[in-house]
This record gives C-alpha cells, sequence and structure tokens, in this order.
C-alpha cells in the first residue's frame, strides 16, 4: 500500500519530532534545575496531594499529581521526568515541522526551540507548565473552533494553574470579539490593556486560591531591563504587517499574537510576565515559521540571533545546575 505524499510527510515529520526528542531524553536530570522536584511528584505524588484540601487541593494541579502517580507504576521515577521531556519536545517539533513553510524555516524554528533561552528553559526544567503548553497545542489544533475548547483550556489549570490565567485571558478575547471587534489589532489592544489592569490582580488572587506559587511570584520582580519587551514589540509588530485578518480563524496563530500582547501588557507591572510567556513559546516560534515570506525570514533570523547572544548567560543564571554548566557550557 503506497503512502500518499502528504502522508510521507506526516511520517517523516512524526519520525524526526520523535528523534528530536529522544535525544533530549538522553540528558540526564542532573544537568537541570528542578528536576529532583519532579523526580519526588514521581515517587510521592499521593502524599503530596494530601497535603492539600479545600481549593488549595483545586488549584494546586491535581490531574499532574496523579499523572505521576499513573506514570510510576510502567516508569522508575528517574524515567518519569523524561517521559514528559519526550512529549514537550516531540509537539513542538512537530508542530514546528507542520507550520512552516520551506526547510529553511524548519531549520530556523529548531534553532529557535534550542536557542530561545524561554524555550530551552521551557523544554527542559519547568516540565509541568510545559506539558500544560504542550497540550493546548493540541487543544487550540483540534478544537479551536469548537465549544469544547474553552472548557479544555480550565482544564489544563489541574495540569498547571497558570492556565487559569490563560483561560480567563481566552474567555475575555472570546466575548470581545463576540460583541464587539474581530479585527486582530483591536483585539490585541485590548488584551494588552486588560492584562495591564489584570496584573494588579493576580497576587491577592493567588494567594486567596491558596497557589503554592504565589510565593514564588511574591518575590520574584518584575519586568527586568527591557530587553525583551523591545524584542517582542518588533516582533509582534512585523507580524501584524502580514495579511493577519485571513489568519484570525487559525487558532495556532491567535493564540500566540495574544500571548505576545499579554506578555506586553504585563512586562512591567507583574514578575508572573515572565512565567506566564512559557506557556505562549512554543506558539510564537509556529508563528515565525508560518509565514515564509523576506520579512518572516529576517524576522526569524533577527529573533533567534538576539536570543543567541543572550543563550548561555541565560540558561547558566537560571536553567543548569552546576553540573550541567560544566558538562553543557564547558564552565
Amino acid at each position: 500500500m503506497r503512502l500518499s505524499a502528504s502522508n510521507t510527510k506526516i511520517v517523516i515529520y512524526l519520525f524526526f519530532s520523535a528523534f528530536f526528542a529522544f535525544l533530549l531524553t538522553l540528558l540526564p536530570n542532573e544537568y537541570f534545575r528542578d528536576r529532583e522536584n519532579y523526580i519526588v511528584y514521581a515517587i510521592d505524588s499521593l502524599n503530596i496531594m494530601g497535603r492539600y484540601d479545600g481549593i488549595a487541593l483545586v488549584t494546586n494541579e491535581p490531574i499532574f499529581l496523579l499523572l505521576n502517580t499513573i506514570l510510576s507504576f510502567f516508569f522508575e521515577p528517574n524515567a518519569v521526568p523524561l517521559v514528559f521531556v519526550f512529549f514537550i519536545a516531540f509537539t513542538i517539533s512537530y508542530f514546528v515541522f507542520i507550520r512552516s513553510k520551506n526547510i529553511l524555516f524548519v531549520f530556523l524554528g529548531f534553532l529557535a526551540i534550542t536557542l530561545i533561552p524561554q524555550s530551552f528553559h521551557m523544554l527542559l526544567i519547568v516540565l509541568r507548565q510545559a506539558f500544560a503548553a504542550s497540550l493546548l497545542m493540541w487543544v487550540a489544533y483540534y478544537f479551536w473552533q469548537s465549544r469544547l475548547f474553552l472548557p479544555l483550556v480550565f482544564c489544563l489549570g489541574f495540569i498547571h494553574s497558570s492556565n487559569f490565567i490563560v483561560f480567563a485571558f481566552f474567555v475575555i478575547d472570546k466575548l470581545f470579539s463576540i460583541f464587539i471587534s474581530k479585527n486582530i489589532n483591536a483585539r490585541i489592544l485590548f488584551i494588552i490593556f486588560v492584562s495591564g489592569f489584570i496584573s494588579f490582580m493576580i497576587m491577592p488572587l493567588a494567594e486567596v486560591l491558596a497557589l503554592r506559587q504565589a510565593t514564588e511570584y511574591d518575590n520574584a520582580k518584575s519586568g527586568g531591563g527591557g530587553g525583551n519587551f523591545i524584542l517582542y514589540t518588533i516582533f509582534l509588530s512585523i507580524v501584524l504587517t502580514q495579511n493577519k485578518q485571513r489568519f484570525v480563524d487559525d487558532g495556532l496563530y491567535v493564540i500566540a499574537v495574544l500571548g505576545i500582547a499579554i506578555y506586553l501588557g504585563m512586562y512591567f507591572l507583574s514578575p508572573f510576565a515572565g512565567r506566564l510567556i512559557t506557556t505562549f513559546i512554543p506558539f510564537i516560534i509556529c508563528l515565525m515559521c508560518f509565514f515564509g515570506n523576506k520579512r518572516a525570514l529576517l524576522l526569524a533570523i533577527f529573533f533567534v540571533l538576539v536570543n543567541a547572544f543572550v543563550f548561555k548567560q541565560s540558561i547558566e543564571s537560571n536553567s543548569l545546575t552546576d553540573q550541567g554548566v560544566r558538562y553543557l557550557l564547558g564552565g
């Protein structure tokens, strides 16, 4: 039985996505910060759930904890985080393949996956949030225009609580597009304004809901030097010069531009911006590869080069253990 050209492409995409994901699972847990916590989840997730009661049990990612329990029946605790690494890397790679216009953009997409510090951190460090972000890609791909889309996004909050915030923004955008305007420029400006306003509410809400991340966000700093604000403003501005209204029914496109808008709106006002952008990084990388014209090519090269310039310092400070620095960076 012969495969059609399109089916052959899919098989190739699946193979290379799985191969890339497999390569990442070969990197030892000891190289990456926070991996020991994921091993603890694999060993003791039911007892961790037992520490919560009431609303805290619901808002502190019970599905993720239960999934760890299930995986621990089939894999050693040290291997459970690698299962998540494989799924995350496979998903993002596959979507880079299917969204890229040609092989050059596939190449740039994979450079972006590995050289954008936020992407590296997503792939290998914040596995819980990255797993939820990967599932969001599949949900958007198959259910964007379905009534199931928003309920499914809400359910992802039980894997990583940041998705409750993502869900709220999607609901706000949906209402705006129904009752006011479907124009993507208007929606982006509105989301920037709303995200700035919501920035002041996130910390109190996190404390009310008993989210364990509340302390992390409270101790973190907002904004930073402003470099990423400028970079993502340029990125969004160039993307919006494309024939954007044609893509308002494309879930992966809309989520990417809304994600950048949320990030920019929160950037100087809330430490949550730096965490939330992780959810949108896979969509942003796919958006970078999507258009396939000269403007998109220059943007992709610029975006990768700027991030590559700060890559070593960023992952050394935020992503790697001392052992990881020695073996991966030669430090």
